[in-house]
């Protein structure tokens, strides 16, 4: 669940303020900030014809791209050129009783390698490609909504089911099939069928990408899918997939049904039916599992209090039971469950969110690629956190947020603790390998009333240790740092309408993480950026990172004292990673961005859903165009 209250949000939130808040001179009275001037706005003329209109409208992305080196062990995955674009062309008819939207998306890039692809040992799979992406038609009346193509889901605010885009980490993900949704005042209800889809060329590297379970080996309605549509030979891309439709992916199905009660009560309940096409026990058993959940919410008790309760079971692959050929699943669960809650209190100025979970082995896709999420059940975490173990979890948090309104000042606190055991099919509370996650931080977010100066400052402590071992023992500890964010907007002057402003941002850790008994790393990782805008058209910045994790190269500047050690298997990063980012602002949501010099990886998390992302040294640009 996403916390719009986090200071990873909210420096996001002061980001695009810094960007785009300027004005006229003139100040909304409501808020007692400056108006935001905003580029122009263009558009397709709409049609007209009768009592029908047409509106028409399209979306351009083009990237290129010089990937020099992303300081992994692989060489074929370095030192080339891509051109890549993904264009989205819609059209939205809107009659008397119903409104019919249509939309499509095709992707391609090309790929060049100016000094030949070094295939020594794997090669990666990084080439051209053209594919019609995304197609989705949709029909909307006042109670009705039918989707055919493309579409996302959420049940249970993703507990249940979750396929979605997550951009921050290169997640494009969507169910091609059919979608069905009534809604009245009492009763909601949707029901979905299709096959996953997920975007086949991945941005972080360029690399072609199957759909998940692609090529289907077998589904439960057929074991011989030759005859359903799935036959790969002949294809231009048969390792990736079929460029135009697919039913050779995981087939999911299900539906919810919500209810309003007296007292405004909301039940709700759900089930997902998933059958995976690339199976683990290929040719012995047909892989697939059953999720079924449901869930109690009602909001403003008292006019004070939400309240929200939801839980879900999972049950995989029940025909496995007394099958002695399927070792392959002979370690793992064949059933788990999981229980989250929130409440929220608001007295005035004054917020109170207590949020509670509880996972038992809940895994929804034990080969789940990071590049699509089936589930999204909440973490309690700050959005911008490593999420270990989730799948066995229990613990809780809670945060206290404080506006002094006539300052705009923004006071907050947040205290997170909770077992976990990141290895499925282990319990949390015993065994050698259960752990404690602990996670107190704290900060301010000042905006300065009548003003466009932000200012925010958090900090906080992280810790994560083995539960069973004695506190302060020299095993005990697994992971801990220390860390603080600092983001200040400050504005130098208006002119003709125009804001010019200066940001500066600067994050950083320092990390002890314990690998084995006898091993540790001691590291510093931080990000620290100087930006000037011109609000709302212009905006460059400076972005130095810092990274001691590894050793670095004998050619590279070093903060530490160890060196690489020259050997097949040493990986070896440099310390420090400087680039340059510039963006202009066009009309509507439109943009080219720039980006020159180096970019560190890692795990990468929005909510949760966690990717580790490589390194990055080159350029980047990117132009959108929206009309």
């Amino acid at each position: 669940m996403v916390d719009p209250a986090d200071p990873a949000t909210e420096a996001e939130a002061g980001t695009e303020a810094a960007s785009d808040e300027a004005g006229s001179g003139q100040v909304d009275p409501d808020t007692g900030r400056p108006n935001r001037p905003t580029p122009p706005t263009i558009r397709v003329p709409r049609l007209t014809v009768g009592a029908a209109s047409v509106v028409p409208w399209t979306r351009l992305t083009v990237f290129t791209e010089w990937y020099r080196n992303n300081h992994n062990l692989q060489e074929s995955d370095d030192g080339f050129v891509s051109l890549v674009g993904r264009l989205n062309l819609g059209v939205e008819t809107r009659l008397r009783k119903v409104t019919i939207g249509t939309q499509i998306r095709v992707d391609g890039q090309k790929v060049w390698f100016p000094s030949g692809q070094n295939c020594e040992g794997d090669c990666v799979e990084i080439g051209d490609d053209a594919r019609l992406e995304r197609v989705t038609v949709r029909a909307d009346t006042k109670r009705f909504s039918i989707y055919a193509g493309d579409f996302n889901v959420n049940f249970g605010r993703g507990v249940a089911l979750s396929v979605r885009k997550i951009d921050e980490i290169g997640v494009d993900a969507s169910i091609k099939g059919g979608r069905a949704d009534f809604r009245s005042k009492e009763v909601r209800a949707t029901a979905i069928a299709g096959f996953a889809n997920r975007q086949n060329s991945d941005f972080a590297t360029r690399q072609l990408i199957p759909d998940p379970g692609f090529p289907a080996k077998s589904y439960t309605f057929s074991q011989d899918t030759e005859d359903r549509g799935c036959n790969v030979s002949g294809w231009r891309t048969p390792e990736v997939g079929n460029p135009w439709w697919t039913v050779c992916s995981d087939l999911l199905m299900g539906g919810r049904l919500e209810g309003t009660l007296p007292g405004k009560v909301d039940l709700g309940a759900h089930y997902v039916h998933i059958d995976f096409g690339n199976e683990i026990t290929d040719g012995v058993i047909d892989e697939h599992l059953h999720v079924i959940g449901g869930d109690v919410a009602r909001s403003r008790i008292a006019k004070v209090w939400d309240v929200f309760v939801g839980a879900a079971g999972v049950l995989r692959n029940p025909q496995v039971r007394g099958v002695p050929e399927a070792e392959a699943l002979s370690t793992v669960p064949l059933q788990g469950y999981g229980i989250y809650g929130s409440n929220t209190l608001r007295l005035g100025t004054t917020t109170l969110l207590v949020e509670g979970k509880h996972y038992r082995d809940y895994l929804v896709a034990l080969t789940q690629n990071s590049l699509l999420k089936y589930s999204e059940h909440p973490t309690l975490e700050r959005e911008d956190q490593a999420v270990p173990g989730n799948m066995n979890a229990t613990g809780a948090r809670v945060r206290l947020d404080h506006l002094i309104r006539d300052k705009g000042l923004t006071l907050y606190v947040n205290s997170l603790e909770y077992l976990y055991n990141d290895t499925v099919g282990f319990s949390q509370f015993t065994g050698d390998n259960a752990r404690l996650a602990s996670h107190n931080y704290g900060g301010i977010i000042w905006r300065k009333p009548h003003s466009d100066f932000v200012l925010q400052v958090s900090t906080g402590y992280r810790y994560e240790r083995w539960r069973n071992t004695p506190r302060g023992h020299e095993t005990w500890l697994r992971r801990r740092f220390p860390h603080a964010e600092l983001y200040v907007s400050i504005p130098v002057a208006r002119r003709r309408g125009l804001q010019h402003a200066i940001a500066i941002r600067g994050e950083g850790r320092w990390e002890n993480l314990v690998t084995s008994p006898v091993a540790r790393e001691d590291f510093f990782r931080g990000l620290f950026t100087l930006g000037y805008s011109l609000s709302p058209w212009f905006s460059i910045s400076w972005v130095q990172g810092i990274d001691t994790e590894a050793p670095v190269p004998a050619d590279e500047i070093g903060l530490t004292d160890e060196r690489c050690e020259p050997g097949a298997n040493s990986l070896c990063r440099p310390h420090l990673w400087p680039g340059v980012q510039a963006q202009v602002n066009m009309f509507n949501s439109s943009f080219l961005r720039l980006f020159a010099g180096r970019r560190f990886g890692g795990p990468i998390c929005v909510n949760g859903s966690c990717r580790v992302l490589p390194d990055f040294e080159g350029v980047r640009g990117e132009l959108v165009i929206a009309f």
